[in-house]
């Protein structure tokens, strides 16, 4: 298992391209993953795919009406 902040090309981890990945923790549920030197420099993807989508399910149903008012 890599520690957290280690670094390989994606060749070494049998992808395709030549990107360069980083061994990262999501700050929200701890799942370790590989994922992309680029893209941890932004704010918003340094969460894995699963808090991305959950936290954008409660944000769409803030605005919504629940109930449905009678005729």
């Amino acid at each position: 298992m890599p520690d957290i902040g280690d670094i390989c090309r994606a060749s070494d981890l049998g992808m395709v391209g030549g990107r360069k990945y980083r061994w990262t923790q999501c700050p929200d549920c701890h799942l370790q993953r590989w994922a992309v030197i680029r893209t941890l420099d932004r704010s918003p993807y340094r969460q894995c795919q699963d808090c991305v989508r959950a936290k954008a399910k409660r944000v769409f149903k803030i605005g919504r009406a629940h109930t449905i008012d009678p005729p």
